[in-house]
């Protein structure tokens, strides 16, 4: 969902571009700005019917870890109650008819494949199972993602599913390497991503993607964190890899310590934006969302949160030393980068981690986070464009290295050899395009990059 503003009628300067980090709010920003229906436009008619079940099943997902009150689950109900019905009272035509090369009667096929989609749809396509079962998630993509490319996409306002995973959950670096956007559009249009303290996102993962109310936090975050070593080992960002929400929201509005995203917005801040009053007068009081651009503070004002479930406990009672200790291992740079205290303030009982040098020393690699990254100080728009370059072929070239990988670890395709043949050329052509794109921006030196204010 990442367009909120876009039409040929106004210039770039006038469009919204959203990079959605998961669990931080951005459902609510999509259906504030009906996305689902301004997607409908100018699609087939089959088009439409996949996109307004992908959005439909977006809900309910939101809803519920393993939905059983569902459409699907209806209509599944219906076909199996008929199908018994044919069988048991040997109801004829219909109870004698079969499929002619597998001789298999028709009311057996309805009911097989009323049970298959019911226990698919409830069980198998749910955020627990696809996302955090690596065999599982990798069939999907494989079987039911890539099969879907182009019917349940949106490529003109970026949302939807194909072979990328969720388009509208893809990072701002990958949004550029995958060319969803140009360097172009991202120097001229205004970029805009909510991010969330890491404790209170940690509990919101936890509740879209445990297994049940059986698995406590405690057992949730240290599987998590078994899920997420591709990442925290070899830095793997691909959703082969490391499915979207195992990813640090740095990821999202952050390359190489720089950042992509022109507004990064606390979720927290959201409050001062309820109502119009209420923004123009913590824009008196001098607070942060006064440094928001124009459009990004009317696009927030009035946000609802509509996908908000309802908890038996405030979120900082889940926690205890161990998973406290845990969150910040897996997104210490979160903290850093977003300028998010590390000690837990609602639990004084609990000892805050301390950060090593090692962690001290990649956090100086990163620029503090901005409301408005591309203004300088005399207040103008600078240009980011060498940076946005570098930024899409890096991503280009660490895609086509990451599929030669995959192929060569099947030594005996055919296939396989074909394609590292076919993209030796591609390969060495991107990476002489990331060493001129890394000169360049290296001889701009700071001037190229805005000035970046505390929190």
């Amino acid at each position: 969902m990442p367009w909120l503003i876009k039409s040929k009628d106004i210039p770039l300067e006038g469009h919204l571009f959203f990079v959605h980090v998961p669990r931080c709010g951005g459902t609510s920003l999509m259906q504030h700005f009906n996305i689902p229906e301004k997607v409908l436009n100018d699609r087939s008619f089959l088009g439409k019917l996949f996109m307004r079940y992908f959005f439909h099943r977006y809900r309910t997902l939101e809803k519920a870890n393993f939905p059983i009150a569902t459409r699907e689950n209806a209509i599944c109900l219906s076909i199996i109650t008929l199908s018994l019905l044919i069988q048991l009272l040997d109801i004829t035509p219909f109870s004698q008819w079969t499929i002619p090369l597998f001789q298999i009667p028709f009311p057996t096929l309805f009911l097989s494949t009323a049970l298959f989609t019911s226990l698919f749809t409830t069980f198998v396509a749910t955020a627990p199972i696809i996302g955090r079962i690596t065999p599982i998630h990798r069939w999907y993509l494989w079987f039911v993602q890539y099969p879907l490319f182009r019917v349940m996409e949106s490529i003109p306002w970026c949302t939807g599913t194909n072979k990328h995973g969720y388009i509208m959950h893809l990072t701002a670096p990958k949004l550029l390497g995958y060319g969803y956007v140009t360097p172009e559009q991202m120097d001229n249009i205004c970029s805009l991503a909510i991010v969330r303290n890491p404790y209170s996102r940690m509990v919101s993962i936890y509740g879209y993607n445990r297994f049940g109310e059986m698995e406590d936090f405690k057992t949730f975050m240290r599987r998590w964190k078994k899920l997420m070593k591709p990442y925290l080992e070899d830095g793997e960002k691909e959703e082969w890899y490391t499915p979207c929400h195992l990813l640090p929201q740095f990821e999202y509005t952050h390359y190489n310590g720089k950042q992509l995203v022109q507004s990064v917005v606390k979720q927290e801040e959201l409050k001062y934006l309820k109502t119009r009053d209420g923004a123009e007068e913590a824009i008196k009081l001098d607070n942060s969302v006064s440094d928001l651009p124009k459009i990004v503070r009317e696009a927030l004002l009035g946000m609802p949160h509509t996908n908000k479930r309802a908890t038996s406990k405030k979120w900082y009672d889940y926690y205890d030393q161990e998973t406290l200790n845990l969150t910040y291992d897996m997104y210490k740079l979160d903290f850093d980068v977003f300028g998010y205290e590390i000690e837990m303030k609602q639990r004084p009982d609990l000892k805050p981690p301390r950060p090593s040098r090692r962690d001290d020393m990649q956090a100086m690699k990163f620029d503090r986070f901005s409301r408005d990254s591309f203004m300088s100080r005399d207040g103008k728009r600078m240009s980011q464009a060498s940076i946005f370059n570098s930024v899409r072929d890096s991503v280009k070239l660490n895609e086509v290295l990451t599929s030669m990988n995959n192929d060569n670890n099947n030594v005996g395709s055919i296939g396989a050899s074909l394609r590292r043949s076919a993209v030796a050329g591609r390969t060495s052509h991107l990476l002489r395009s990331v060493v001129e794109r890394e000169e360049t921006s290296e001889s701009f030196g700071d001037s190229s990059h805005p000035s970046k204010k505390d929190d």
